[in-house]
């Protein structure tokens, strides 16, 4: 039951942050006549499941998962970044790969751009995510995790994002208190255009 609260929640202040963002964009919009603040993109990049400094063990976590997906992003300074995309494994079976579907992966963010040099910009971002698992286990099909992090674009064309996932299903003040990594830090590098 707490979870579905935390669920309404959560989508109560997502919808209310989509609804100022457009309104803020209707602003701009009628102030000046510049095109609209709304990329889409493709993104690509993988989960770093263990905090390492061994190079053969970041080059293993790099070849054992990897995602694809696509994005929108709408504002500017204060912006919504609805995504979706699909986690992939990699199997290594005696010299032979096969890439499995995992899950697929659906965050909303709500990010603020706090510095613009105009060639490059940073930006902070944090949101609810919903992952469904495509081969579900046999007591979960699902689950909520609460993404953090920050990333910076260049030209406004490419974006690197780093995010932290926090399980909303499990203790979330044990897992903040420990900063675990069960959720992995997320690796993304991603395209955007008009």
């Amino acid at each position: 039951m707490k979870n579905l609260v935390k669920i309404q929640v959560l989508t109560v202040i997502l919808v209310s942050v989509f609804f100022v963002a457009i309104a803020q964009q209707s602003t701009q919009l009628n102030q000046s006549k510049e095109k609209r603040n709304i990329w889409f993109g493709l993104r690509a990049g993988t989960d770093l499941l263990s905090p390492t400094t061994d190079f053969e063990e970041i080059k293993t976590q790099l070849n054992s998962n990897m995602q694809f997906g696509a994005f929108a992003k709408i504002g500017k300074k204060l912006f919504i970044q609805p995504e979706v995309y699909g986690n992939f494994l990699v199997e290594d079976n005696f010299n032979t790969k096969k890439i499995v579907a995992n899950s697929v992966r659906v965050p909303v963010l709500l990010g603020f751009e706090f510095l613009n040099l105009r060639v490059a910009s940073a930006h902070l971002m944090a949101g609810p995510m919903v992952n469904f698992y495509v081969n579900p286990f046999p007591d979960k099909k699902y689950d909520y995790k609460l993404q953090l992090g920050g990333g910076i674009e260049l030209l406004r064309f490419l974006s690197l994002d780093v995010r932290y996932a926090v399980n909303l299903t499990d203790n979330i003040k044990n897992e903040l208190k420990q900063l675990a990594w069960k959720g992995g830090v997320n690796v993304t590098l991603g395209i955007q255009f008009r």
